[in-house]
């Protein structure tokens, strides 16, 4: 009787499992079998306190990555960081989505959304499909910090966003979560609006980032309940084996 719901209940939970059990991805040495000899590989120093105090720590049994130091920034877009296993790069944009992802999940649950009003209301305009999704889901928005109004015919206005939207442009943002509302299973909807927020309000590709602002995104990573995959499914870090750099280097 409730075909679709029950599909979107298992298809969340098959998604859920595969996510915690995905393994960071790493580029494989080019000789199978290639392995860093332990005798030749320095011991990492504790890097702990760099990233102590998380507020709040992922839940015994999640998928968690291990400690890096942070080297820099390659073309704009990945982090560099050592680990204890060799080279990591992170996608910048794809961590900082699942960061917002869980942020923005865990406020709209508790009802603490952050939200930022505007001093001149923005006018938009919505195609019919879009209007119809208003006008079924429009007050719902409410919760992810919208405040949105009919203003005319296929008019509204917005007088509040979630405060991650400051600074992006507003108008594509608010019809791109609209857009959202008609899309996949009725009882999906919450999920498909938080996802199209969080990637407007992250990071780009492209964008230059400070060590310490580097720094701080990989420690927010980790205290995420699934920090190997972007709420879109996508890795956020790939591992280069220290076997493979050795090898690369002809070290072996």
């Amino acid at each position: 009787r409730q075909e679709q719901a029950v599909f979107s209940a298992l298809q969340r939970e098959v998604r859920r499992v595969l996510v915690e059990e995905t393994p960071v991805p790493r580029i494989e040495p080019a000789v199978p079998g290639l392995e860093p000899d332990p005798a030749r590989t320095a011991p990492m120093m504790d890097l702990a306190p760099l990233f102590a105090a998380p507020p709040s720590p992922a839940p015994q049994g999640a998928p968690s990555l291990p400690v890096l130091r942070i080297l820099g920034q390659m073309a704009s877009t990945y982090i560099i960081a050592e680990g204890p296993q060799g080279l990591y790069l992170v996608d910048q944009h794809a961590a900082h989505e699942r960061i917002l992802f869980e942020r923005v999940s865990a406020q709209r649950e508790s009802r603490q959304v952050d939200v930022q009003g505007l001093l001149e209301p923005l006018t938009i305009e919505v195609s019919p499909r879009q209007q119809v999704s208003l006008q079924e889901r429009g007050e719902d928005l409410s919760d992810f910090g919208f405040q949105i109004e009919p203003f005319g015919e296929r008019t509204y206005l917005v007088r509040a966003v979630p405060a991650l939207l400051a600074g992006q442009d507003l108008a594509q943002a608010v019809l791109e979560v609209v857009d959202s509302l008609g899309e996949g299973a009725e009882s999906d909807w919450q999920e498909r609006v938080a996802i199209s927020l969080c990637c407007h309000g992250a990071v780009r590709a492209g964008q230059v980032l400070s060590h310490e602002e580097m720094r701080q995104l990989v420690r927010d990573l980790e205290i995420t309940k699934m920090p190997r995959t972007c709420p879109h499914g996508r890795p956020t870090i790939v591992h280069f084996s220290a076997g493979q750099l050795e090898k690369e280097f002809g070290r072996h």
